[in-house]
C-alpha cells in the first residue's frame, strides 16, 4: 500500500490551519512513499474502487464550478493535495496540474502461490553472482591443497641409460672414466701405502702388498689409453664399429671383474676395511660397467650384444706378434689366482691375495687391447690414431711392470732364477715391440 504525506516545516498544526480555504504560501512539501502490507488478500480491489470513485467525483466537482469563487479553488486544491502529491512554488508560479502517481509496486503477500513459485524457479535458474561464486573457488584451494598433501613423495630419478644415448655424453662419459683410472693409477705408483692405510686401516701392510699395487696402478694406465681412446670415437660418433664395440666389452669385463674380486675377498678382510672406501671401490667400478653396457646398447644396433670376433689366423709378423701377447696376458690372468711362482710367499699378509687379484682385471683388458691391434695389423690400419693410443698403453704397461719387477728383484722380494729373467725379458720385450709399432706404424 502507497500513501502520500505531506510535511510542514514549522508543525502539523500549521499545516492544517493552511488547507482549508487559503492558498499555501511559503510551505516545503515532502513526499513519502510508505509501503505497508496488507494482512487481506483483496486490498487492492478496495483500493482502485474508491480511488475511481473519488476521482470521478472530482472530476464532476471540477467541471461544475469551473473557475468560480476562491473558496471552491481552495476546497479543489486540497481534494487535489488529498489524492496526489503538491508541488508547492513561489506565489508568482503558476499552478501546474499533479503529476500522476507511480502505480504501487506488487505485494509478494497478495501474489498467489503459483505465481510466487514461478519467480522463485526464476531466480534459481539466474546465474551466480561473482560474489555468491566465491566461496566454491575458496573452497577449492584447500581441497586442491588436501589432495596434493596425499600425492606420494618421490625423490627424482637419473635414468643413466637414457643420458647415455647421446654422442656428447658418450664422450663426457669416458673422459670421466679415463681421467679417474689416471688419477688412480698415479696414486697407487707414487703413494701405494697411503693407499692401502687409507682403504684397508685395520690390516698390516707388507712390502708385496705396495708392489702388487704398483703393478695394478699400471695396468690402470694402459685402462687410461683406451678409455682416451674411447672419448675420440664418441665424438666423432664411430662407436658402433667393432673395433670400439671390442674394446668397450674388454672395459666392461674389467669392471665386472674388479667386482668379482672384492667380492670373493670380502668376507676374509671385510673387517679391515674402511665402509666408505669399499663403497667407494664398489660403486666406481659398477658405474664404469653400466656406462660401457649402456653405450654399447645404444651405439651396436643390436642391442645389449657381444661383438663380433674374427678368428683367423694371423697375417703378418706383427699380427703374430700381438697374437703372442694375448696367449701371455691370459696366463698372468690365471697366475693372479695360483698359487704363487714368483714372488716370495713367506711376505704374504691378510690382504695380498686381493691386492694381487686386481690385477686380473687389468691383465685381462690388456688381452682385449692385443686382439684389437692384432686385427688392426691384418687389416694394415695400425697407423690410426686408436692404435698408436693403444700401442702407448701396452708400453706403458710393460715398462711399468719391468721396472716394478726388477725392483722386486733387488729387494729380494723374487729371487732370481729362470722363471724370474724370463718374465722381466718377456716384459722388455712387448713393451719394445708395442713402443716400435706405434713410432713406425703408416696411416
Amino acid at each position: 500500500m502507497q500513501r502520500t504525506c505531506l510535511m510542514h516545516r514549522k508543525s502539523a498544526k500549521s499545516l492544517a490551519a493552511a488547507l482549508p480555504g487559503q492558498r499555501l504560501r511559503d510551505v516545503r512539501a515532502l513526499r513519502l512513499n510508505v509501503l505497508t502490507a496488507a494482512t487481506r488478500g483483496d486490498w487492492r480491489s478496495e483500493i482502485e474502487g474508491s480511488s475511481g470513485g473519488a476521482d470521478g467525483a472530482a472530476k464532476n466537482n471540477f467541471k461544475s464550478n469551473g473557475a468560480g469563487g476562491a473558496a471552491d479553488r481552495g476546497s479543489g486544491m486540497a481534494g487535489a493535495a488529498a489524492a496526489t502529491t503538491a508541488t508547492m512554488e513561489p506565489p508568482s508560479a503558476q499552478p501546474k496540474a499533479a503529476a500522476a502517481a507511480p502505480p504501487p509496486p506488487p505485494s509478494p503477500w497478495s501474489q498467489p502461490k503459483e505465481q510466487q513459485a514461478k519467480a522463485q524457479a526464476k531466480e534459481q535458474k539466474q546465474p551466480p553472482s561473482a560474489a555468491a561464486a566465491a566461496p566454491p573457488a575458496a573452497a577449492a584451494g584447500p581441497a586442491a591443497a588436501e589432495g596434493s598433501r596425499r600425492d606420494p613423495f618421490t625423490l627424482p630419478t637419473f635414468d643413466l641409460v637414457e643420458v647415455l644415448a647421446e654422442p656428447k655424453s658418450q664422450a663426457t662419459a669416458f673422459t670421466a672414466l679415463a681421467a679417474t683410472s689416471a688419477i688412480l693409477a698415479t696414486l697407487c705408483i707414487v703413494e701405494p701405502q697411503a693407499v692401502l692405510h687409507l682403504a684397508l686401516p685395520e690390516a698390516y701392510i707388507s712390502p708385496l702388498d705396495t708392489t702388487f699395487l704398483r703393478i695394478v696402478g699400471v695396468t690402470l694406465a694402459a685402462s687410461a689409453s683406451v678409455e682416451y681412446s674411447l672419448k675420440h670415437a664418441a665424438e666423432s660418433q664411430l662407436l658402433k664399429s667393432a673395433t670400439y664395440q671390442r674394446l668397450m666389452a674388454g672395459c666392461a669385463a674389467k669392471s665386472a671383474g674388479f667386482l668379482a674380486v672384492l667380492l670373493i675377498n670380502t668376507p676374509a678382510t671385510w673387517g679391515m676395511w674402511n665402509p666408505l672406501a669399499w663403497m667407494a671401490y664398489a660403486s666406481t667400478a659398477a658405474a664404469a660397467g653400466t656406462i660401457n653396457l649402456s653405450v654399447i646398447s645404444h651405439t651396436s644396433g643390436k642391442g645389449l650384444a657381444l661383438p663380433p670376433l674374427e678368428s683367423g689366423s694371423p697375417q703378418n709378423a706383427t699380427s703374430w706378434g700381438y697374437t703372442t701377447c694375448i696367449a701371455l696376458y691370459l696366463l698372468t690372468v690365471t697366475a693372479c689366482f695360483a698359487p704363487e711362482a714368483l714372488f716370495a710367499e713367506d711376505l704374504y699378509s691378510d690382504i695380498t691375495p686381493l691386492v694381487k687379484g686386481v690385477w686380473a682385471p687389468g691383465f685381462l683388458l690388456a688381452a682385449v687391447m692385443s686382439y684389437v691391434l692384432k686385427d688392426a695389423a691384418d687389416r694394415g690400419r695400425l697407423g690410426a690414431s686408436t692404435f698408436k693410443n693403444l700401442n702407448l698403453g701396452l708400453a706403458a704397461l710393460e715398462y711399468g711392470y719391468s721396472i716394478i719387477f726388477g725392483s722386486s728383484i733387488l729387494s729380494d722380494q723374487v729371487d732370481i732364477d729362470v722363471a724370474a729373467l724370463s718374465n722381466l725379458g718377456g716384459a722388455l720385450v712387448i713393451a719394445t715391440f708395442a713402443l716400435y709399432t706405434y713410432a713406425t706404424a703408416k696411416k
